[in-house]
Parts: C-alpha cells; structure tokens; sequence
C-alpha cells in the first residue's frame, strides 16, 4: 500500500482503528479490576428476572430491588447461562469484559455522531479521547454495571437522536424508540430524551405547515419506547402503567441514607446540599477539559441568547442545544429535588458525554474564528490528555481514584481524609493478591473492613481463595481497609502497618499484619 493511500485509509477508519486498539487493550488488561460492592447485588437483581422468565419463579414480585431495570444485567445473566459459567471467577471476569465492551461501542457512537455533525476526523477523534480518557469513567467501564451501561445507552440514544431529527423518517423514528426504551429501563432518567425529542418535535408542529408528519412521528416515538420498555422489563408485565409509577416515585427519591465523606466531614446522604455534585466533578475531571466545557456551555448559552430563533430550526445548532439542555437538566433536577447522591457523582456520569460534545462545538467554533487560538488550545488540550492518561497507566488499575490538579499541592492523606476514595472495595483485589504473593503458608487468616473484602475473593483463582480463611479481627493475621466511613487513620494499628496501596501520597487500601 502506498504512503497516501495508507493515510488515506487510516483518515477514513480512524474510528474503527481507536476502537479496536481499545479493544486490545481489554483483552490484556481486564482481568486486573477487582469486584465492587454492588456487583454481587447487581448480579442477583438480573438473576432474580431471569428466573421468573425461564422458570416462572415468582421471587421478583417480592425482590427488594424489584423497581430496577434489567436491560443490561438481564443479557449478562442469559450470558452467563449460555456460556455455562459456575465459577465466580469467570463469571466476574465475563461481567466486567462485556460491560467494558459495550462501553468501548458506545464510544465508537459518540466518534460516528461528532463526525456525522462536524465532517471532521480531528474532532471525531478528541471526542472518542475525551471519554475515554477520564479516569474514574474508564475505570468504572469494567466494574460498574449501573452506570456506566446508562451512559452507554445515553450516547447511544443520542447519537440515534440526531439521526432521527435529521432524517424524520419512520424508521429512524422506530429504532431511536427502541434505543430510547432500552434506556429507561437501564435507569428511568432516561426518559429525559424522550422529553426532549417530543419537545423538539412539538416545535416543528408549530413551525411548518405540515403538521401530520411531526405527529405521526411523535407518536411512533412514544409507542415504540413503550412496547421496547414493557418487552425489555419482566418486572412490568403484570400492571405495567402502576409498577412504573412505583419505579419512578422510588428513584426519584432513592432509598438511601448512610453517610458520605465530604469535605472532610460525615454527611447524611439525604441531607448533601447543591455543592456536592459541581465539587466532585470539577475535583474529578481534568482541568483542562473543565476550562474548555465551561467556556463551550457560556459560549452556547450566549449565541442562543443572542439569536434564539436560529436555535429552533433544525440544524446543528439545535442539536447543540440539546446537548446543553442533557447535560445542565438532571444537574438542575438534582439540585432542586434534593435527590440522593452518594459515592462522587458516578449517578450522572451520563451527563459526561454531553459535555464532551460542548468542548467539541467550542473548538469546531474555535477553528473557524481564529486558527493561532485554536493550535495552543489543542496543544493544551493534547498534554492534559497525555497527562491523564500517564497518570491512568502509571496507577493501573487503581487510576477510578483520581484527584485532578487542584489538589497538586495538598499534603499527604489529604484526599483520603476530606473525600471518598475506594468506596466501592476495588482495591481488596490487589491487597489480597499481595498477601499471597508473599506469605506462603497454604492457610491464611484475613480480616476485612466492610463486604468487598470478602466479595473480592470470588474473583481470585480457585486455589488462591482456599488459602484465605475471612475471620473475626481477633483471629486475623492480617487486616484490610479501604477507610469506607473510616477516613482517620487506625491509630491503635500504627505498628503494625505491613503494606500501603497509594496514589497521589493517599493511601487507597492498607495491610495491617497484626500477629
């Protein structure tokens, strides 16, 4: 192959080629990532479905998380049937491969949606860096099968959004509608794009002068949502309308009132005020990317403002605007319904790809404005990208516990003592591996702070997990935390401190060897 045509080809597949590259990198690296506290739950959730599809095993009228959608945990269930999968090794590993995977599609989306409104392969790319080059997002891809399956769908959702708008035919309608039913029964805030579309669409009744087609569409909109949510959720056989009524009332105001650590305190859940979302975003996220979202939002907000008309057409700059209206929408519902938020803000990780879509329009209407702006931007904005990700590989896979610049000169243990850092246990996983490694007796006594300690065991080979013995403090050799509600240091063990698992000079998980 020529040189041109080498490049030509590499211009044309530039997307397929990030995406499978990322792929790649999965296959190497997924059996790394320990199991989170939810997962086991999580995991039981779809089972409890699965059995009342299969078997006819009522137990799901009674499940205790019988309100949650099983779109995505229901698939890794018939998976794990199909694929004859007992051992909670492979399970765990399949669960967290395949999660991962239909993130990395999702990424692949949102490249096809900036280059389907831009035409350009350079700005394509950044958007495909940008998610998947965030830390706690990237992180989470593996072992987070509430969030980040939402997110996922969302973008999804959105990319066959703009196809719809763009095309208004009944078939884009149709699989936007499955997409979009799909989505709600991932988590019910994902009727947020249906409002929107509907809303777009109600627009367009009132502007043109055909007035059928933006019905009909409406309607094929609405009714395909609803048979895809009502086919796609078990739980809503039986009296659908009421039992998404019951689903909808409980997560608008989730049943969840343990403490979180913010800013250095112990805070009810229930009783967080508006700071904790913009504080945990802006502490998570790079700053960089930060500086640019900001400044695309504002410069957005100003061009609507200025010609608000031009804005209901439907044209790129619509689509912005919905971009916009997704990503500031559910932090305003959030803020002003008071909603339970706890562990960061890993419940709104969907809003990351809207914002991502922001700094794309600020630099697409960077390039054209001033073209000497625009490199030293993209040069600032490709170090932060490096930079994270050095930071990404040098902590792997640790890299969910990430603090961005603003904490550069903080002291040691500060992050740790003000925020949450290990909250789901992942890093049980590495300190249990580590004790193996260098204790080499065939029986092991180990106590852990909270569950994950003992969840992460399941994901461990068979003959590790037999030389572990979970017992009380007093009969344990060794002691592990991950400073859940713990987030001072355990004085009484000071001498007794064997191993630290840190990054940034803030210990995420530590080893007390206490006989």
């Amino acid at each position: 192959m020529k040189k041109g045509k080498f490049f030509s080809f590499i211009h044309k597949h530039i997307g397929l080629i990030l995406f499978f590259i990322m792929i790649l990198l999965a296959l190497i690296s997924f059996d790394e990532y320990g199991v989170s506290w939810d997962e086991p739950q999580q995991r039981r959730t779809g089972e409890v479905s699965y059995n009342y599809v299969f078997s006819k095993d009522s137990s799901l009228l009674t499940w205790k998380d019988r309100d949650y959608g099983v779109a995505f945990e229901l698939p890794l269930i018939i998976l794990e049937k199909t694929f004859n999968l007992t051992d909670s090794r492979n399970i765990y590993l399949m669960r967290h491969l395949v999660t991962h995977l239909f993130f990395l599609l999702s990424c692949y989306f949102l490249f096809l949606l900036i280059d389907h409104l831009y035409q350009n392969k350079l700005l394509s790319t950044i958007g495909f860096l940008l998610l998947v080059i965030h830390p706690g997002i990237y992180s989470h891809s593996f072992f987070n099968t509430k969030d980040i399956p939402f997110l996922s769908m969302f973008i999804i959702s959105m990319y066959y959004s703009v196809k719809a708008l763009d095309k208004k035919n009944i078939l884009s309608f149709i699989k936007l509608g499955i997409c979009i039913g799909l989505l709600i029964n991932i988590r019910i805030m994902g009727v947020i794009i249906l409002v929107f579309i509907v809303s777009l669409l109600i627009v367009d009744l009132l502007r043109n002068q055909n007035k059928k087609l933006p019905i009909k569409l409406t309607l094929i909109l609405i009714l395909s949502t609803s048979i895809t949510l009502y086919i796609s959720w078990p739980y809503l056989w039986i009296d659908p309308v009421n039992r998404f009524v019951f689903a909808f009332t409980n997560m608008s105001k989730f049943r969840w009132d343990d403490t979180v650590l913010f800013n250095g305190k112990m805070i009810k859940a229930t009783e967080i005020d508006w700071t904790y979302l913009p504080t945990w975003f802006s502490a998570t996220t790079p700053i960089i990317y930060i500086l640019l979202g900001v400044l695309s939002l504002l410069l957005l907000i100003l061009k609507f403002l200025k010609t608000p008309l031009a804005f209901l057409d439907n044209s790129i700059k619509r689509h912005n605007l919905l971009f916009l209206a997704l990503f500031i929408s559910p932090i305003m519902a959030v803020i002003i319904l008071h909603s339970v938020l706890y562990d960061s803000w890993r419940q709104l990780y969907f809003i990351y790809p809207s914002f991502v879509l922001l700094i794309v329009y600020g630099l697409s209407f960077l390039a054209k404005r001033n073209k000497k702006v625009n490199i030293v931007v993209l040069a600032l904005l490709f170090f932060s990208i490096i930079s994270t990700l050095t930071f990404m590989v040098n902590n792997f896979p640790l890299q969910y516990v990430y603090f961005n610049n603003s904490f550069l000169f903080a002291p040691p243990e500060y992050i740790r003592k003000h925020f949450e850092m290990d909250y789901w246990g992942v890093s049980y996983k590495q300190s249990l591996e580590y004790i193996l490694k260098v204790d080499k007796n065939a029986s092991i006594n180990v106590c852990v702070e909270n569950a994950p300690g003992i969840t992460n065991l399941g994901i461990l080979p068979v003959a590790d997990r037999g030389r572990i013995n979970m017992v009380s403090r007093e009969e344990a050799t060794y002691f592990i935390t991950n400073f859940r509600w713990h987030p001072q240091d355990y004085s009484e063990y000071e001498a007794f401190k064997f191993y630290s698992i840190k990054v940034k000079d803030n210990t995420v998980s530590q080893i007390f060897k206490l006989k």
